[in-house]
């Protein structure tokens, strides 16, 4: 008899393509429109960073080793000149300072000698322009003075810097070791990345109005109650319309990923990579799909009309994608969005696929998602058969 209300439940899908097809359409332009959107502010970009000129008195100066640890400030992006005036170059190239070297300050660190003795030297001059703030001015200052004092340090260590050395920093390097807790260095999700995703597990709660839909239609047609009539325990009726709908989710799985695999580089937008754990994808969009569909199961069951269950159904999945990181990302949210971000089953779903795409996450690193998803989904799927049971058919 199962077997029966399965089969049912897959003609009733195929009768009905358009539906079906809105949860294929629907998350694939969402993930193509949000991410070349927002493409550039997901990345850290070198254009985003405030750009200052470095002008060198003489041409061969930029080559020495001063010369080299002056091009890489953190923070900001240099822009190398030879001499020219400082005042023209920040009104006509729109920079926040620019730094003059004299050539007598970078033979005071030429690469083949040791530190040397001279009291006096032509010092950098750092010229502002007038729209800099001053948090600027304060962080270019610290970082520039950072990097000379780390040079001197490292002159002084070594007695000598060696010209062939592939960086002026070795010896400090040789004292500090640095490491990546995960193989990716920036943690930050990029445009993809989050849009996948995101998206995917919107689309996948969405099943509530195509499975309301094809719930009120048995119901006014009967078949409920005729169902009732067969010595068939209620359960076996919302089991028959999880497992159609679940296949749907795992397709959509499938082809949202490979929206941003294959499509999206072709649009000029980034490419999502996926590491050897790929696999873990599966399970993770298993568990979504149960909450999902338990949770289009119960709305279903509570609701009278269409009108109901598309207004109902919509309003609750806006407000799971808003307060869950769907729309606007968790992590450029304030504390107190973040804590309430963490009883959405949207933010439960996507903080478990970026721990598999960003983290490199392991099975026991997504357990915790999956189970809060599995218990939300059993205990919706449980009120469902509930209220299925008491349901009054006419």
């Amino acid at each position: 008899m199962l077997y029966s209300i399965i089969k049912k439940e897959f003609l009733l899908v195929r009768r009905d393509v358009h539906a079906v097809m809105v949860l294929f359409v629907m998350p694939v332009a969402f993930i193509l429109i949000m991410s070349l959107s927002l493409q550039d502010t997901f990345q850290k970009e070198e254009k985003d960073k405030p750009s200052v000129g470095l002008v060198f008195a003489q041409s061969a100066d930029e080559d020495t080793a001063i010369g080299k640890l002056l091009a890489t400030i953190a923070g900001f992006q240099l822009v190398k000149y030879t001499t020219s005036d400082p005042r023209d170059i920040v009104i006509n190239d729109k920079l926040v300072a620019t730094i003059l070297v004299p050539h007598d300050f970078v033979t005071r660190f030429d690469t083949e000698k040791t530190l040397p003795q001279q009291k006096s030297v032509t010092p950098l001059q750092i010229n502002y322009a007038p729209t800099t703030p001053e948090s600027i001015r304060k962080l270019l200052y610290t970082s520039l003075s950072l990097k000379l004092v780390v040079f001197q340090a490292e002159i002084k260590i070594s007695g000598t810097i060696n010209k062939k050395s592939k960086k002026v920093d070795a010896t400090v390097n040789e004292l500090i070791e640095e490491k990546e807790l995960y193989d990716q260095q920036d943690r930050q999700p990029s445009s993809v990345e989050q849009t996948v995703p995101a998206w995917l597990i919107f689309s996948m709660f969405f099943v509530v109005i195509p499975i309301s839909t094809t719930f009120l239609i048995e119901k006014q047609q009967g078949t409920l109650q005729r169902l009732k009539t067969m010595p068939v325990p209620g359960s076996y009726f919302l089991i028959g319309k999880l497992l159609p709908y679940l296949l749907i989710n795992i397709i959509q799985t499938i082809l949202m990923f490979l929206v941003g695999i294959y499509l999206l580089p072709l649009l000029g937008g980034q490419a999502l990579h996926l590491s050897e754990n790929a696999w873990l994808l599966a399970p993770m969009s298993i568990a979504v799909s149960i909450a999902a569909i338990s949770f289009a199961l119960l709305i279903a069951t509570l609701v009278r009309t269409t009108e109901q269950a598309t207004t109902i159904g919509g309003i609750s999945n806006l407000l799971f994608g808003a307060i869950g990181g769907v729309m606007i990302p968790t992590f450029i949210m304030p504390e107190v969005m973040q804590n309430f971000a963490r009883y959405s089953p949207m933010n439960w779903g996507l903080e478990g696929f970026l721990t598999i795409i960003l983290r490199q996450g392991s099975f026991t690193e997504i357990v915790p998602e999956m189970v809060k998803l599995l218990l939300f989904g059993l205990a919706l799927f449980g009120l469902a058969i509930w209220f299925h049971r008491r349901t009054v058919v006419t």
